[in-house]
């Protein structure tokens, strides 16, 4: 029987089932978008600039660190589950291999980073980071053993629970701080936070998954994908890194030219608009298991027709949001009466959201490389990203300050969408500006002549 060869968002039960999964992560996306402005409202409106700029400075190392401890093995998981995602006894084999890699390489790295957390704090010149990063540090070992475990359900498309996972990451986040206010705990020690959150999502994610998906005992037919996960991960991790990097550059190059009160001004408009820029991603995890099934198939023809609805979508469903963000975004300094030095960070907040506008309609494509077997083109495109990005701060800063960051990291967004532009088509020959006229597949038997 000839498969079904319709892109993959025209046939209805496919269609409703992807539209169903987005609105999950959406509702997911919403909760972690009010617990993270809550977050920065109540650290910024009790503790002030500085402590702001010092939480999410010692947050953009953690995050960054995040990616070297889980060494792209999430992106080998999510790959590999997501090509055959029916054989739950071999994803559970697939999964416990990575899970243990993840472990032993995460406990490297977060030894390393207590090695390392002094020149940091000398780096930012803020003696608080060190006590900060001190403090997160064993969040980076369930950090990245969380990661893995959330995309093997991405893998699997059991978006629903996903969805729930990540919403209470930044619940549990964001309850820690409270917890450490409520405590008059010192503010160089709420970064303890990402410790907690990390720890407590652990126990629910992995009890989950080996009661209710798949099996996470060791056995020995889990050793055989030892090597796959590694060798993926290798030519991967890079990019994981990286990409998170692009995210943080801009805070960690305005600590450095920067003090801690302008980073806190600063990052309470970046961390906002980044809550803005994970709308695309939400639909990118519901796209990312579908293309592994492409790629599995052979059935480039489906991505190309399919990428410029998606496209068009999310533009739609973007530049109403980010209008009504930008327009509304002066109301929220107002909330901090006694900090009204926060209203300086509008333009910031209008520029970043601006490139983020620009570069959603194509972030939901940005797993093609992962997914088509090109870690290590993912990885340049996404360093090429990042150079070009920290070269831009680099020269904006001084002469623009913190707007200089914000266009940094808008025309960084634009470079993104030429890139992969570019990538997709001289390594698939995908278009996704537009479908080309329909080319045959090799599944697919040629049309009878008559």
């Amino acid at each position: 029987m000839t498969p079904d060869r319709r892109p993959f968002l025209t046939d209805f039960s496919l269609r409703r089932r992807f539209n169903v999964e987005v609105l999950w992560n959406v509702g997911s996306l919403g909760v972690l978008a009010v617990a993270g402005i809550a977050l920065n409202l109540v650290i910024a409106a009790t503790r002030g600039p500085d402590a702001l700029g010092v939480f999410n400075q010692v947050y953009a190392l953690y995050i960054m660190l995040s990616q070297l401890a889980v060494g792209g093995l999430h992106f080998s998981v999510l790959k590999s589950v997501s090509h055959n995602p029916d054989d739950r006894g071999r994803c559970g084999d697939q999964a416990v291999a990575a899970l243990l890699l993840a472990a032993a390489l995460a406990a490297l790295v977060c030894g390393a980073a207590w090695l390392l957390r002094d020149a940091a704090a000398r780096l930012l010149d803020s003696p608080a980071v060190r006590t900060g990063l001190a403090l997160a540090i064993p969040g980076l070992f369930f950090f990245s053993v969380n990661k893995v475990l959330l995309n093997v359900l991405n893998g699997l498309r059991r978006m629903k629970a996903y969805a729930v996972f990540q919403a209470l990451r930044f619940v549990f986040l964001l309850a820690a701080v409270l917890a450490l206010l409520a405590a008059k705990s010192p503010s160089d020690s709420l970064a303890f936070s990402l410790t907690a959150a990390e720890a407590l999502l652990f126990l629910l994610l992995a009890g989950y998954l080996h009661l209710r998906v798949l099996s996470l005992r060791i056995t020995r037919r889990a050793s055989a994908w030892f090597r796959e996960h590694a060798s993926y991960g290798i030519r991967g991790f890079l990019s994981g890194f990286l990409s998170e990097m692009n995210t943080r550059v801009d805070v960690l190059m305005l600590g450095w030219f920067s003090a801690d009160d302008v980073v806190g001004i600063y990052s309470f408009a970046a961390i906002l608009a980044e809550g803005f820029a994970q709308l695309p991603v939400v639909v990118r995890r519901n796209v990312d298991p579908i293309l592994g099934r492409c790629f599995a198939e052979n059935d480039l023809a489906r991505i190309e027709q399919t990428a410029p609805r998606v496209r068009n979508a999310t533009w739609l469903l973007m530049t109403p949001v980010s209008a009504a963000a930008v327009a509304a975004y002066p109301l929220l300094p107002r909330l901090l009466a006694n900090q009204p030095d926060f209203a300086a960070s509008w333009p910031v907040f209008a520029i970043l959201m601006a490139g983020i506008l620009l570069n959603s309609g194509y972030r939901p494509f940005l797993g093609l490389l992962l997914q088509g077997g090109r870690p290590g083109m993912n990885t340049l495109l996404i360093a090429a990203v990042g150079g070009g990005n920290a070269v831009l701060n680099v020269l904006l800063i001084p002469p623009l300050g913190m707007h200089g960051a914000a266009a940094a990291t808008a025309a960084a967004y634009l470079l993104e969408i030429a890139l992969l532009l570019t990538l997709a088509k001289r390594l698939f020959g995908v278009s996704l500006w537009r479908p080309a006229a329909r080319r045959p597949n090799p599944a697919e038997p040629p049309p009878a002549r008559s």
